[in-house]
């Protein structure tokens, strides 16, 4: 794929079983509620929404020996390019990959918060690729194994989509040296200020949720309207009219933050497959 073809806003992709590494492709568990800096709107947090892709490394077809009979193959670890490049696939974003442990299995804690607001962390991640491998991704078989050798090894790193330019994370990094890592991480892959580009976002997402609470406020007085024993059409269509009105500035408001997601990500150098 030409480099400056693809966008970022992804956050993962659509979270579909894709490319290689997971060997059972089995979706963790949604992760429902999110500290965030503030309530927010199910538009909002749709928006922020954090999608991983688990990617499956499919094994070669059988080998139909003599007579027959068939060897079934046998799972092993593939190259450190090799399994970057499977990771990757067509996608030119940057690579945000995570393993599972046993304490962190089936969940977002070793990149998400349970105490702090994650509001930052949940932007940022929509201009990766962030992919997600499991527990025995350690094992020496496993595709995957030569990004995360051992139980010692990091639980996540940022890069480029090849590889290049890692910088490893523990789960219990501080959030101001996580946000450094992607942002610059980000720097290297768009023309884009994410300091910047995140506060566009933000400030679009308290947009929305005061729109969507105006909406919510005016339901509620429609429905009080129409319990009433003389129902005031006049004041009825007014109400159904301020809604429609609000319903699309809430959908323009939407549109707009969708669109600051939508950054081309950099040309590649000359030579530089993507």
């Amino acid at each position: 794929m030409a480099g400056g073809k693809a966008t970022g806003g992804g956050g993962g992709g659509g979270g579909a079983t894709t490319g290689g590494g997971n060997t059972g492709g089995v979706k963790p568990k949604h992760v429902g509620k999110v500290p965030t800096a503030q309530p927010r709107s199910q538009t909002s947090r749709q928006l922020m929404d954090l999608k991983w892709t688990y990617p499956v490394h499919k094994l070669a077809a059988p080998e139909v020996a003599e007579f027959g009979t068939s060897v079934a193959p046998v799972r092993e670890a593939l190259s450190r390019e090799q399994a970057l490049a499977v990771l990757a696939g067509t996608d030119p974003r940057p690579l945000l990959v995570l393993r599972e442990c046993s304490v962190c299995n089936k969940t977002d804690d070793a990149l998400l918060s349970r105490t702090e607001s994650n509001e930052r962390t949940l932007v940022l991640a929509r201009w990766f690729h962030c992919v997600k491998l499991p527990v025995d991704v350690v094992e020496p078989d496993h595709p995957f194994h030569a990004l995360f050798p051992s139980n010692e090894s990091e639980h996540l790193f940022v890069s480029s989509f090849d590889g290049s330019a890692k910088v490893p994370l523990e789960s219990d990094t501080s959030r101001s040296e996580l946000w450094s890592a992607m942002e610059k991480t980000l720097a290297v892959a768009y023309d884009m200020d994410a300091t910047r580009s995140v506060r566009g976002v933000l400030a679009g997402l308290d947009r929305v949720d005061q729109i969507e609470s105006k909406v919510a406020e005016l339901e509620l007085r429609k429905g009080e309207l129409m319990e009433t024993p003389h129902v005031d059409l006049a004041k009825v269509r007014k109400l159904e009219a301020d809604l429609v009105a609000l319903k699309k500035e809430a959908k323009d408001e939407r549109a707009a933050v969708e669109k600051l997601f939508q950054v081309e990500v950099k040309a590649a150098a000359p030579g530089v497959a993507r």
